[in-house]
C-alpha cells in the first residue's frame, strides 16, 4: 500500500500543477479583456470628443454663412434707404435693419461661445490623446505578455497530462476511482494524518481510524473532510 500511496502522491502532484496552471488560464483572459476594454474605453472618449469638435466646427460654418447672409441683407436694405420717399417706409426699413443687426450680434455671440467650447474640447482631446499614447504601449505590451503566458500555460498542461497515464497504470483501479471522484470536488485529495489530526481540516481522527491509516492496508477517508488520509511523511 505504501508504494501505492507514493504513486498516488505523484499523480496528485501532477494534478496540483495542472490545477494551478488552470487557475492562471482562467484568470489571464479576464485580465486581457479588462486591459482591452480600457483601451477601447479611452479610444471612445477621444473619438467622442473629436466628433464633438467636428460637429462644433460644422456649426461654426453654418453660423458664419448666416452672418454673411445677414450682412448681405443689411447691405441691400441700406441701399434702399436712398430710394425711399416716405418717413413711414424709412422707419420700417430702419427697424428691419436694426433687427438684422441685433440678430447678427446674437449669431456672433453664439459663434464666440462655440469657438471657446472648441478650444476647450481640443485642449482636452490633446491631453487625453497624449495620456493615451503614453499608456497604450505598456498596456499592449502587457496584453502581449499575458497572451504568451496563456499559450505557454496551455502547452505546459499538455506536457503534464501526457505523464498522467503512465502513473495511473500503477494505481489500483479502486483507489483511482475514489481519487478521481474526490478530485472533482477539490484538491488536494490525499492528506497526511498528523498525530491523529487531519492535515486538511485539522479535526481529530478517531483512534481506530488513525490506526488503520498507519497500517496503510486500505483507503481511509477523514470523517470530516472526506480526504484520503495517509501516514505522515517523514
Amino acid at each position: 500500500m505504501k508504494d501505492k500511496i507514493k504513486t498516488l502522491l505523484e499523480l496528485q502532484k501532477l494534478d496540483t500543477q495542472i490545477a494551478d496552471i488552470q487557475k492562471t488560464i482562467k484568470e489571464v483572459p479576464d485580465t486581457i479583456i479588462s486591459l482591452t476594454n480600457k483601451i477601447e474605453f479611452d479610444e471612445r472618449k477621444i473619438n467622442n470628443l473629436n466628433e464633438k469638435i467636428a460637429g462644433s466646427n460644422k456649426e461654426i460654418k453654418v453660423l458664419q454663412n448666416e452672418t454673411l447672409d445677414i450682412d448681405q441683407k443689411i447691405s441691400q436694405l441700406e441701399d434702399k434707404l436712398f430710394l425711399i420717399k416716405s418717413s413711414k417706409e424709412f422707419e420700417a426699413l430702419q427697424k428691419e435693419t436694426g433687427d438684422l443687426k441685433r440678430k447678427k450680434i446674437d449669431v456672433e455671440d453664439n459663434q464666440l461661445k462655440i469657438m471657446e467650447e472648441i478650444q476647450s474640447s481640443t485642449k482636452n482631446s490633446e491631453l487625453l490623446q497624449s495620456k493615451f499614447d503614453e499608456e497604450l504601449s505598456p498596456v499592449k505590451e502587457e496584453i502581449k505578455k499575458l497572451e504568451a503566458e496563456l499559450k505557454e500555460s496551455r502547452s505546459e498542461i499538455e506536457v503534464i497530462e501526457n505523464d498522467r497515464p503512465e502513473i495511473m497504470k500503477n494505481i489500483d483501479n479502486e483507489v483511482l476511482k475514489v481519487y478521481t471522484k474526490l478530485l472533482s470536488n477539490s484538491s488536494p485529495v490525499a492528506v497526511e494524518a498528523k498525530g491523529e489530526v487531519c492535515g486538511y481540516c485539522y479535526m481529530k481522527i478517531p483512534p481506530q481510524t488513525y490506526i488503520k491509516v498507519l497500517q496503510s492496508n486500505e483507503i481511509i477517508l477523514c470523517p470530516c473532510s472526506k480526504k484520503i488520509l495517509i501516514p505522515e511523511i517523514s
